[in-house]
Protein backbone atom coordinates (compact mmCIF):
# COMPACT_ATOMS: atom_id res chain seq x y z
CA UNK A 1 0.00 0.00 0.00
CA UNK A 2 1.56 3.23 -1.14
CA UNK A 3 -0.05 5.30 1.57
CA UNK A 4 1.97 3.93 4.46
CA UNK A 5 5.29 2.96 2.86
CA UNK A 6 6.90 5.95 4.54
CA UNK A 7 6.58 4.09 7.82
CA UNK A 8 9.12 1.54 6.73
CA UNK A 9 11.13 3.64 4.27
CA UNK A 10 10.70 7.05 5.79
CA UNK A 11 9.64 8.31 9.16
CA UNK A 12 10.52 5.40 11.39
CA UNK A 13 13.91 4.56 9.87
CA UNK A 14 14.71 7.96 8.31
CA UNK A 15 15.78 6.95 4.77
CA UNK A 16 18.83 8.37 3.03
CA UNK A 17 18.52 9.03 -0.66
CA UNK A 18 22.00 9.41 -2.15
CA UNK A 19 22.17 10.96 -5.58
CA UNK A 20 25.52 10.83 -7.40
CA UNK A 21 26.72 14.04 -8.96
CA UNK A 22 30.38 13.22 -9.61
CA UNK A 23 30.58 15.02 -12.96
CA UNK A 24 29.25 18.33 -11.68
CA UNK A 25 31.10 21.16 -9.98
CA UNK A 26 34.57 19.56 -10.30
CA UNK A 27 37.34 22.05 -9.58
CA UNK A 28 40.80 21.23 -10.99
CA UNK A 29 43.88 23.34 -10.09
CA UNK A 30 47.35 22.73 -11.57
CA UNK A 31 50.77 24.35 -11.13
CA UNK A 32 53.89 24.52 -13.31
CA UNK A 33 55.08 21.14 -12.00
CA UNK A 34 51.90 19.51 -13.32
CA UNK A 35 50.63 18.98 -9.82
CA UNK A 36 46.87 18.74 -9.67
CA UNK A 37 44.30 19.35 -6.97
CA UNK A 38 40.72 18.15 -7.51
CA UNK A 39 37.62 19.03 -5.51
CA UNK A 40 34.25 17.51 -6.39
CA UNK A 41 30.92 16.88 -4.71
CA UNK A 42 30.29 13.15 -4.49
CA UNK A 43 26.68 13.12 -3.37
CA UNK A 44 24.14 14.69 -1.09
CA UNK A 45 21.26 13.58 1.09
CA UNK A 46 18.21 15.63 1.92
CA UNK A 47 15.11 14.29 3.59
CA UNK A 48 12.17 15.85 5.41
CA UNK A 49 9.12 14.07 6.73
CA UNK A 50 6.76 16.81 5.59
CA UNK A 51 7.99 16.52 1.99
CA UNK A 52 7.22 12.83 1.93
CA UNK A 53 3.75 13.34 3.40
CA UNK A 54 2.97 15.88 0.69
CA UNK A 55 4.29 13.61 -2.04
CA UNK A 56 2.28 10.53 -1.25
CA UNK A 57 -1.43 9.92 -1.73
CA UNK A 58 -2.18 9.00 1.84
CA UNK A 59 -5.61 8.99 3.40
CA UNK A 60 -4.38 7.75 6.76
CA UNK A 61 -1.62 10.23 7.70
CA UNK A 62 -2.28 13.52 9.40
CA UNK A 63 -0.25 16.06 11.33
CA UNK A 64 -1.86 17.32 14.51
CA UNK A 65 -1.75 20.82 15.93
CA UNK A 66 1.47 19.98 17.74
CA UNK A 67 3.14 18.93 14.49
CA UNK A 68 3.21 15.29 15.54
CA UNK A 69 2.74 12.78 12.72
CA UNK A 70 -0.15 10.35 13.27
CA UNK A 71 -1.78 7.46 11.49
CA UNK A 72 -5.58 7.39 11.68
CA UNK A 73 -8.17 4.82 10.63
CA UNK A 74 -11.90 5.54 10.74
CA UNK A 75 -14.87 3.20 10.63
CA UNK A 76 -18.39 4.62 10.34
CA UNK A 77 -21.11 2.56 11.97
CA UNK A 78 -24.69 3.72 11.36
CA UNK A 79 -27.09 2.10 13.82
CA UNK A 80 -30.45 1.77 12.10
CA UNK A 81 -33.49 2.68 14.19
CA UNK A 82 -36.25 2.17 11.61
CA UNK A 83 -37.99 -0.02 14.17
CA UNK A 84 -38.18 2.78 16.72
CA UNK A 85 -41.28 4.26 15.07
CA UNK A 86 -42.97 1.45 13.21
CA UNK A 87 -46.46 1.86 11.77
CA UNK A 88 -47.54 -1.52 10.55
CA UNK A 89 -49.51 -2.21 7.41
CA UNK A 90 -53.09 -3.06 8.21
CA UNK A 91 -55.83 -4.86 6.33
CA UNK A 92 -59.12 -6.21 7.66
CA UNK A 93 -62.74 -6.71 6.66
CA UNK A 94 -65.58 -5.89 9.05
CA UNK A 95 -69.10 -7.21 8.63
CA UNK A 96 -72.17 -5.46 10.12
CA UNK A 97 -75.71 -6.85 10.32
CA UNK A 98 -78.15 -3.99 10.89
CA UNK A 99 -81.03 -6.44 10.33
CA UNK A 100 -80.36 -7.89 13.75
CA UNK A 101 -81.26 -4.53 15.30
CA UNK A 102 -83.83 -3.16 12.93
CA UNK A 103 -86.75 -4.76 11.03
CA UNK A 104 -86.26 -5.37 7.32
CA UNK A 105 -87.56 -2.56 5.03
CA UNK A 106 -87.43 -0.09 7.90
CA UNK A 107 -85.31 3.03 8.46
CA UNK A 108 -81.89 2.57 10.10
CA UNK A 109 -79.68 5.02 12.01
CA UNK A 110 -76.64 3.36 13.56
CA UNK A 111 -72.85 3.85 13.93
CA UNK A 112 -70.21 1.13 13.90
CA UNK A 113 -66.74 1.93 15.25
CA UNK A 114 -63.52 -0.06 14.68
CA UNK A 115 -60.08 0.58 16.18
CA UNK A 116 -56.88 0.26 14.15
CA UNK A 117 -53.82 -0.04 16.40
CA UNK A 118 -50.77 1.87 15.17
CA UNK A 119 -48.12 0.96 17.73
CA UNK A 120 -46.22 -2.29 17.17
CA UNK A 121 -45.24 -2.69 20.83
CA UNK A 122 -47.19 -2.33 24.03
CA UNK A 123 -44.63 0.08 25.52
CA UNK A 124 -44.74 2.44 22.52
CA UNK A 125 -47.14 5.37 22.43
CA UNK A 126 -47.71 7.79 19.56
CA UNK A 127 -49.04 11.22 20.53
CA UNK A 128 -48.90 12.80 17.09
CA UNK A 129 -47.65 11.88 13.63
CA UNK A 130 -47.08 13.96 10.53
CA UNK A 131 -47.12 11.53 7.66
CA UNK A 132 -44.46 11.49 4.96
CA UNK A 133 -45.92 8.48 3.14
CA UNK A 134 -48.95 6.30 3.47
CA UNK A 135 -52.08 5.21 1.66
CA UNK A 136 -55.57 4.59 3.06
CA UNK A 137 -58.12 2.59 1.14
CA UNK A 138 -61.61 1.27 1.87
CA UNK A 139 -64.14 -0.83 -0.01
CA UNK A 140 -67.76 -0.67 1.18
CA UNK A 141 -70.59 -2.92 -0.02
CA UNK A 142 -74.24 -2.81 1.15
CA UNK A 143 -77.06 -5.26 0.26
CA UNK A 144 -78.80 -4.81 -3.10
CA UNK A 145 -81.78 -2.47 -2.78
CA UNK A 146 -80.51 -0.66 0.32
CA UNK A 147 -81.29 3.03 0.23
CA UNK A 148 -79.91 5.92 2.27
CA UNK A 149 -76.83 7.87 3.38
CA UNK A 150 -73.57 6.24 4.43
CA UNK A 151 -70.64 8.14 5.99
CA UNK A 152 -67.16 6.83 6.85
CA UNK A 153 -65.13 9.04 9.21
CA UNK A 154 -61.56 8.70 10.60
CA UNK A 155 -61.56 11.33 13.36
CA UNK A 156 -57.86 10.94 14.30
CA UNK A 157 -56.57 11.64 10.77
CA UNK A 158 -56.70 15.32 9.88
CA UNK A 159 -56.34 17.25 6.64
CA UNK A 160 -55.83 20.97 7.33
CA UNK A 161 -57.18 20.33 10.82
CA UNK A 162 -60.39 18.64 9.63
CA UNK A 163 -60.97 14.88 10.17
CA UNK A 164 -61.17 12.73 7.06
CA UNK A 165 -64.78 11.94 6.19
CA UNK A 166 -66.42 10.33 3.12
CA UNK A 167 -70.18 10.30 2.31
CA UNK A 168 -72.11 8.11 -0.12
CA UNK A 169 -75.73 7.60 -1.14
CA UNK A 170 -76.97 4.06 -1.71
CA UNK A 171 -79.89 3.53 -4.05
CA UNK A 172 -80.92 0.52 -6.14
CA UNK A 173 -77.89 -0.78 -8.01
CA UNK A 174 -75.59 1.87 -6.48
CA UNK A 175 -74.39 -0.26 -3.57
CA UNK A 176 -70.55 -0.48 -3.86
CA UNK A 177 -68.28 2.42 -2.85
CA UNK A 178 -64.48 2.82 -2.77
CA UNK A 179 -62.10 5.22 -0.97
CA UNK A 180 -58.45 5.92 -1.88
CA UNK A 181 -56.53 8.52 0.15
CA UNK A 182 -52.90 9.64 -0.01
CA UNK A 183 -51.87 10.29 3.59
CA UNK A 184 -48.75 12.34 2.76
CA UNK A 185 -48.61 15.47 4.96
CA UNK A 186 -51.74 14.40 6.84
CA UNK A 187 -51.69 14.86 10.62
CA UNK A 188 -52.53 11.87 12.82
CA UNK A 189 -53.41 12.39 16.48
CA UNK A 190 -54.06 8.87 17.78
CA UNK A 191 -56.52 8.04 20.52
CA UNK A 192 -55.09 6.14 23.48
CA UNK A 193 -56.10 3.02 25.30
CA UNK A 194 -54.22 0.56 27.49
CA UNK A 195 -51.15 -0.51 25.45
CA UNK A 196 -52.63 0.99 22.29
CA UNK A 197 -52.38 4.13 20.16
CA UNK A 198 -55.09 3.83 17.55
CA UNK A 199 -57.23 5.51 14.94
CA UNK A 200 -60.98 4.95 14.66
CA UNK A 201 -62.96 4.00 11.59
CA UNK A 202 -66.59 5.08 12.13
CA UNK A 203 -69.21 3.82 9.68
CA UNK A 204 -72.51 5.72 10.01
CA UNK A 205 -75.64 4.28 8.37
CA UNK A 206 -78.62 6.63 7.94
CA UNK A 207 -80.88 4.46 5.77
CA UNK A 208 -84.44 5.02 4.69
CA UNK A 209 -84.79 1.39 3.65
CA UNK A 210 -82.85 -1.53 5.05
CA UNK A 211 -82.99 -4.79 3.11
CA UNK A 212 -81.84 -8.23 4.15
CA UNK A 213 -78.06 -8.87 4.15
CA UNK A 214 -74.81 -7.63 5.67
CA UNK A 215 -72.81 -4.44 5.23
CA UNK A 216 -69.11 -5.20 4.54
CA UNK A 217 -66.20 -2.78 4.92
CA UNK A 218 -62.68 -3.72 3.86
CA UNK A 219 -60.13 -1.25 5.25
CA UNK A 220 -56.33 -1.05 4.73
CA UNK A 221 -53.30 1.12 5.53
CA UNK A 222 -50.04 0.57 3.60
CA UNK A 223 -46.59 2.18 3.39
CA UNK A 224 -47.12 4.10 6.61
CA UNK A 225 -44.07 6.28 7.18
CA UNK A 226 -44.22 9.38 9.38
CA UNK A 227 -41.99 12.34 8.65
CA UNK A 228 -42.22 13.44 12.29
CA UNK A 229 -43.45 11.47 15.26
CA UNK A 230 -43.94 12.42 18.91
CA UNK A 231 -44.73 10.21 21.88
CA UNK A 232 -42.89 7.59 23.86
CA UNK A 233 -41.02 4.96 21.85
CA UNK A 234 -40.34 2.40 24.53
CA UNK A 235 -37.21 0.52 25.57
CA UNK A 236 -36.06 -1.07 22.35
CA UNK A 237 -32.76 -2.53 21.17
CA UNK A 238 -30.81 -2.30 17.90
CA UNK A 239 -27.64 -4.36 17.35
CA UNK A 240 -24.81 -4.34 14.81
CA UNK A 241 -22.61 -7.40 15.47
CA UNK A 242 -19.21 -8.10 13.94
CA UNK A 243 -18.38 -4.68 12.54
CA UNK A 244 -14.88 -4.84 11.03
CA UNK A 245 -11.97 -2.43 10.60
CA UNK A 246 -8.79 -3.37 8.72
CA UNK A 247 -5.49 -1.90 9.96
CA UNK A 248 -3.32 -1.83 6.83
CA UNK A 249 -0.59 0.20 8.48
CA UNK A 250 0.81 -2.83 10.28
CA UNK A 251 0.94 -4.81 7.04
CA UNK A 252 3.17 -2.12 5.59
CA UNK A 253 5.64 -2.08 8.47
CA UNK A 254 6.90 -5.58 7.61
CA UNK A 255 8.97 -5.78 10.77
CA UNK A 256 10.11 -9.02 12.34
CA UNK A 257 10.48 -9.74 16.05
CA UNK A 258 14.13 -8.62 16.03
CA UNK A 259 13.49 -5.32 14.29
CA UNK A 260 10.36 -4.03 15.92
CA UNK A 261 8.83 -0.67 16.70
CA UNK A 262 7.26 -0.24 20.10
CA UNK A 263 4.47 2.34 20.12
CA UNK A 264 4.14 4.64 23.09
CA UNK A 265 0.37 5.04 22.83
CA UNK A 266 -2.60 3.94 20.77
CA UNK A 267 -5.94 5.75 20.79
CA UNK A 268 -9.46 4.58 20.08
CA UNK A 269 -12.10 7.31 19.95
CA UNK A 270 -15.74 6.23 19.89
CA UNK A 271 -18.24 8.90 18.81
CA UNK A 272 -22.00 8.82 18.38
CA UNK A 273 -24.35 11.61 17.32
CA UNK A 274 -28.09 11.61 16.88
CA UNK A 275 -30.94 13.73 15.53
CA UNK A 276 -33.47 11.49 17.27
CA UNK A 277 -35.21 12.95 20.31
CA UNK A 278 -34.63 9.84 22.39
CA UNK A 279 -31.96 9.09 25.00
CA UNK A 280 -29.82 6.07 24.17
CA UNK A 281 -27.32 3.85 25.90
CA UNK A 282 -24.76 2.75 23.28
CA UNK A 283 -22.53 -0.21 24.08
CA UNK A 284 -19.42 -1.15 22.10
CA UNK A 285 -18.12 -4.50 23.23
CA UNK A 286 -15.93 -7.45 22.36
CA UNK A 287 -13.33 -5.44 20.43
CA UNK A 288 -11.36 -8.41 19.12
CA UNK A 289 -7.95 -7.76 17.55
CA UNK A 290 -6.40 -10.25 15.11
CA UNK A 291 -2.87 -10.66 13.76
CA UNK A 292 -1.70 -11.24 10.18
CA UNK A 293 -2.56 -14.95 10.47
CA UNK A 294 -6.10 -14.13 11.61
CA UNK A 295 -5.29 -15.41 15.09
CA UNK A 296 -6.88 -13.60 18.03
CA UNK A 297 -4.41 -11.32 19.81
CA UNK A 298 -6.69 -10.22 22.63
CA UNK A 299 -10.02 -8.65 23.49
CA UNK A 300 -9.73 -4.98 24.47
CA UNK A 301 -10.31 -4.31 28.15
CA UNK A 302 -10.93 -0.89 29.62
CA UNK A 303 -11.06 -0.72 33.40
CA UNK A 304 -11.49 -4.51 33.68
CA UNK A 305 -14.41 -4.65 31.25
CA UNK A 306 -14.83 -5.58 27.59
CA UNK A 307 -17.77 -3.19 27.34
CA UNK A 308 -17.68 0.55 26.69
CA UNK A 309 -20.84 2.50 27.51
CA UNK A 310 -21.74 5.81 25.92
CA UNK A 311 -24.74 7.74 27.26
CA UNK A 312 -26.38 9.75 24.47
CA UNK A 313 -28.81 12.51 25.40
CA UNK A 314 -31.86 13.12 23.19
CA UNK A 315 -31.63 15.62 20.36
CA UNK A 316 -33.39 18.93 20.95
CA UNK A 317 -36.45 19.69 18.84
CA UNK A 318 -36.37 22.87 16.77
CA UNK A 319 -35.91 24.17 13.28
CA UNK A 320 -33.36 22.85 12.70
CA UNK A 321 -33.11 19.95 15.14
CA UNK A 322 -30.09 20.24 17.41
CA UNK A 323 -28.20 16.94 17.32
CA UNK A 324 -26.79 15.36 20.47
CA UNK A 325 -23.27 13.95 20.65
CA UNK A 326 -21.24 11.74 22.93
CA UNK A 327 -17.76 10.23 22.80
CA UNK A 328 -15.36 7.97 24.68
CA UNK A 329 -11.56 8.16 24.48
CA UNK A 330 -9.43 5.07 25.08
CA UNK A 331 -5.67 5.32 25.47
CA UNK A 332 -2.92 4.21 27.83
CA UNK A 333 -4.43 6.59 30.40
CA UNK A 334 -7.38 4.18 30.74
CA UNK A 335 -6.41 1.08 32.72
CA UNK A 336 -6.41 -1.70 30.16
CA UNK A 337 -4.43 -3.52 27.48
CA UNK A 338 -4.66 -1.20 24.48
CA UNK A 339 -0.91 -0.50 24.18
CA UNK A 340 -0.03 -4.19 24.51
CA UNK A 341 -2.48 -4.95 21.70
CA UNK A 342 -1.03 -2.20 19.50
CA UNK A 343 2.49 -3.51 19.95
CA UNK A 344 1.35 -6.93 18.74
CA UNK A 345 0.71 -5.33 15.32
CA UNK A 346 -3.00 -6.09 14.82
CA UNK A 347 -4.24 -6.34 11.25
CA UNK A 348 -7.99 -6.09 11.87
CA UNK A 349 -10.53 -5.58 14.63
CA UNK A 350 -14.07 -6.92 15.01
CA UNK A 351 -16.53 -5.34 17.41
CA UNK A 352 -20.21 -5.38 18.34
CA UNK A 353 -22.34 -2.27 18.77
CA UNK A 354 -25.73 -2.31 20.50
CA UNK A 355 -27.93 0.64 21.40
CA UNK A 356 -30.87 0.81 23.80
CA UNK A 357 -33.59 3.45 23.64
CA UNK A 358 -34.93 5.17 26.76
CA UNK A 359 -32.62 3.29 29.16
CA UNK A 360 -34.26 5.00 32.18
CA UNK A 361 -37.82 4.58 30.95
CA UNK A 362 -40.27 7.38 30.18
CA UNK A 363 -39.51 10.89 31.34
CA UNK A 364 -41.47 14.13 31.15
CA UNK A 365 -39.84 15.08 27.86
CA UNK A 366 -41.59 13.61 24.85
CA UNK A 367 -39.67 11.39 22.44
CA UNK A 368 -39.56 12.48 18.82
CA UNK A 369 -38.12 11.24 15.56
CA UNK A 370 -37.91 13.13 12.28
CA UNK A 371 -36.38 12.24 8.90
CA UNK A 372 -33.22 10.80 10.49
CA UNK A 373 -33.71 7.33 11.91
CA UNK A 374 -30.08 6.33 12.50
CA UNK A 375 -27.48 6.88 15.17
CA UNK A 376 -24.32 7.93 13.40
CA UNK A 377 -21.40 6.16 15.03
CA UNK A 378 -17.69 6.47 14.32
CA UNK A 379 -14.64 4.59 15.54
CA UNK A 380 -11.29 6.33 15.10
CA UNK A 381 -8.08 4.38 15.71
CA UNK A 382 -5.06 6.65 15.98
CA UNK A 383 -1.39 5.67 16.30
CA UNK A 384 0.80 8.68 17.14
CA UNK A 385 4.29 8.12 15.75
CA UNK A 386 5.91 8.37 19.12
CA UNK A 387 7.96 5.23 19.49
CA UNK A 388 11.01 3.39 20.64
CA UNK A 389 12.79 0.39 19.17
CA UNK A 390 13.96 -2.84 20.70
CA UNK A 391 16.81 -3.06 18.17
CA UNK A 392 18.59 -0.99 15.54
CA UNK A 393 17.13 -0.17 12.15
CA UNK A 394 19.54 -0.59 9.28
CA UNK A 395 19.50 1.03 5.87
CA UNK A 396 22.08 1.03 3.09
CA UNK A 397 22.39 3.49 0.22
CA UNK A 398 24.95 3.86 -2.53
CA UNK A 399 26.91 6.66 -4.10
CA UNK A 400 29.14 6.55 -7.19
CA UNK A 401 32.85 6.27 -6.35
CA UNK A 402 34.67 5.71 -9.67
CA UNK A 403 38.09 7.46 -9.78
CA UNK A 404 38.28 6.95 -13.54
CA UNK A 405 34.99 8.73 -14.01
CA UNK A 406 36.00 11.58 -11.73
CA UNK A 407 39.29 12.11 -13.59
CA UNK A 408 37.94 11.78 -17.08
CA UNK A 409 38.02 7.99 -17.45
CA UNK A 410 41.83 7.83 -17.74
CA UNK A 411 43.18 5.14 -15.42
CA UNK A 412 46.79 6.27 -15.96
CA UNK A 413 45.94 9.73 -14.66
CA UNK A 414 43.90 8.26 -11.80
CA UNK A 415 46.87 6.22 -10.58
CA UNK A 416 48.90 9.42 -10.23
CA UNK A 417 46.61 10.64 -7.46
CA UNK A 418 48.76 10.59 -4.33
CA UNK A 419 46.03 11.05 -1.72
CA UNK A 420 42.33 11.69 -1.43
CA UNK A 421 40.02 12.93 1.27
CA UNK A 422 36.33 12.08 1.50
CA UNK A 423 34.26 14.41 3.64
CA UNK A 424 30.99 13.37 5.25
CA UNK A 425 28.95 16.27 6.67
CA UNK A 426 25.72 15.25 8.43
CA UNK A 427 23.01 17.65 9.62
CA UNK A 428 20.37 15.93 11.74
CA UNK A 429 17.10 17.15 13.24
CA UNK A 430 16.33 13.60 14.30
CA UNK A 431 16.50 13.23 18.09
CA UNK A 432 18.21 9.81 17.99
CA UNK A 433 21.81 8.82 17.44
CA UNK A 434 22.62 7.44 14.01
CA UNK A 435 25.56 5.14 13.42
CA UNK A 436 27.14 5.15 9.98
CA UNK A 437 29.50 2.76 8.22
CA UNK A 438 30.94 3.22 4.72
CA UNK A 439 31.98 0.31 2.49
CA UNK A 440 33.57 0.46 -0.93
CA UNK A 441 31.96 -1.99 -3.37
CA UNK A 442 32.47 -3.00 -6.98
CA UNK A 443 29.90 -2.91 -9.76
CA UNK A 444 28.46 -6.24 -8.59
CA UNK A 445 28.02 -5.00 -5.02
CA UNK A 446 30.93 -6.96 -3.51
CA UNK A 447 32.68 -5.34 -0.53
CA UNK A 448 36.30 -4.48 -1.35
CA UNK A 449 37.17 -2.01 1.39
CA UNK A 450 36.04 -0.19 4.51
CA UNK A 451 36.44 3.59 4.56
CA UNK A 452 35.74 3.90 8.28
CA UNK A 453 38.54 1.70 9.51
CA UNK A 454 39.07 -1.83 10.71
CA UNK A 455 35.77 -3.62 11.30
CA UNK A 456 37.47 -6.34 13.35
CA UNK A 457 38.77 -3.73 15.78
CA UNK A 458 35.39 -2.02 16.16
CA UNK A 459 36.38 1.00 14.09
CA UNK A 460 33.91 0.45 11.23
CA UNK A 461 31.25 2.92 12.37
CA UNK A 462 31.00 6.60 13.15
CA UNK A 463 28.22 8.17 15.21
CA UNK A 464 26.08 10.93 13.77
CA UNK A 465 25.00 13.01 16.73
CA UNK A 466 21.30 13.22 17.55
CA UNK A 467 19.37 16.43 17.14
CA UNK A 468 18.74 18.14 20.47
CA UNK A 469 15.05 18.72 21.30
CA UNK A 470 13.96 22.03 22.73
CA UNK A 471 13.19 21.70 26.45
CA UNK A 472 9.79 23.38 26.10
CA UNK A 473 8.41 22.19 22.75
CA UNK A 474 10.22 18.86 22.53
CA UNK A 475 11.10 19.59 18.90
CA UNK A 476 14.54 19.89 17.34
CA UNK A 477 14.80 23.49 16.21
CA UNK A 478 18.37 23.50 14.82
CA UNK A 479 20.15 20.55 13.18
CA UNK A 480 23.18 19.01 14.83
CA UNK A 481 26.27 18.96 12.60
CA UNK A 482 28.61 15.95 12.58
CA UNK A 483 31.68 15.88 10.32
CA UNK A 484 33.80 12.90 9.27
CA UNK A 485 37.11 13.18 7.35
CA UNK A 486 38.34 9.99 5.66
CA UNK A 487 41.87 9.83 4.20
CA UNK A 488 42.49 7.48 1.27
CA UNK A 489 46.12 6.64 0.36
CA UNK A 490 47.56 6.14 -3.13
CA UNK A 491 47.91 2.40 -2.46
CA UNK A 492 44.24 2.20 -1.51
CA UNK A 493 43.27 4.14 -4.65
CA UNK A 494 45.28 1.74 -6.83
CA UNK A 495 43.63 -1.20 -5.06
CA UNK A 496 40.20 0.31 -5.71
CA UNK A 497 41.09 0.81 -9.38
CA UNK A 498 42.33 -2.77 -9.68
CA UNK A 499 39.14 -4.07 -8.09
CA UNK A 500 36.88 -1.80 -10.20
CA UNK A 501 35.53 0.19 -7.25
CA UNK A 502 32.28 1.80 -8.33
CA UNK A 503 30.29 2.77 -5.24
CA UNK A 504 30.37 3.70 -1.61
CA UNK A 505 27.78 1.74 0.32
CA UNK A 506 26.66 3.88 3.24
CA UNK A 507 25.09 1.84 6.02
CA UNK A 508 23.07 3.72 8.66
CA UNK A 509 21.46 2.48 11.86
CA UNK A 510 18.83 4.34 13.85
CA UNK A 511 17.94 3.44 17.38
CA UNK A 512 16.33 4.78 20.53
CA UNK A 513 17.96 4.53 23.88
CA UNK A 514 16.54 2.43 26.72
CA UNK A 515 13.18 3.61 27.99
CA UNK A 516 13.08 6.78 25.92
CA UNK A 517 10.29 7.28 23.40
CA UNK A 518 10.80 9.58 20.45
CA UNK A 519 8.14 11.77 18.87
CA UNK A 520 8.16 12.03 15.09
CA UNK A 521 7.36 15.58 13.94
CA UNK A 522 6.62 16.66 10.40
CA UNK A 523 9.61 19.04 10.26
CA UNK A 524 12.21 16.45 11.22
CA UNK A 525 14.94 16.39 8.60
CA UNK A 526 18.21 14.67 7.80
CA UNK A 527 20.87 15.99 5.44
CA UNK A 528 24.34 14.88 4.46
CA UNK A 529 26.91 16.27 2.05
CA UNK A 530 29.59 13.93 0.73
CA UNK A 531 32.54 15.60 -1.03
CA UNK A 532 35.86 14.51 -2.49
CA UNK A 533 39.31 16.10 -2.64
CA UNK A 534 42.37 14.63 -4.33
CA UNK A 535 45.93 15.77 -5.11
CA UNK A 536 48.78 14.33 -7.14
CA UNK A 537 51.42 14.84 -9.84
CA UNK A 538 50.13 14.41 -13.36
CA UNK A 539 52.43 13.33 -16.24
CA UNK A 540 53.64 16.03 -18.67
CA UNK A 541 52.49 16.02 -22.29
Amino acid sequence: MKSMKFLKTGILIIPIFLMGCQDDDISVTTDSNRRIEIAAPAGDITYQVADLIRDIDNEYVFVDEEGLVNVKYTRDVDIDWESLVNLRDFNDTWTYSPGLLFPINSSVNVDYTEKVQLNHRADVRYDSLTMEWGALSAYLMVPYGTEGNITITIPEVLHDGVPLSYSFYASGNQRIFQITEDLSEKKVIPSQAVDSSYISVVTSLDLSNMVAGDVELEFSLVDMQPGMAFGYFGQQESARPDEELTLDVFDELEMDDDNKIELFDFYIDLKVNSEIGVPFDVVAENLRFYDENNALIDVLEVENSNQIHLALEPAVYGNPISASETSFHISKSNPGNIVEIANSYPRRVLFDVTSFSNPDGETQASNFMGPSNVLQGEMDIVAPLWFRTSSDYVRTDTIDFDFNDILGEDSDDAREVESATIWFDFYSKIPVDISAAAWVVDAEGNNIGNLFGDAENGESIHIVKAGVPDSESGRVQNPTHTEFEIEVTQDQINDYLDLNAMNIMLETKFFTDGEEFVKIYDDMSFKADVSFEAAGKMPSF
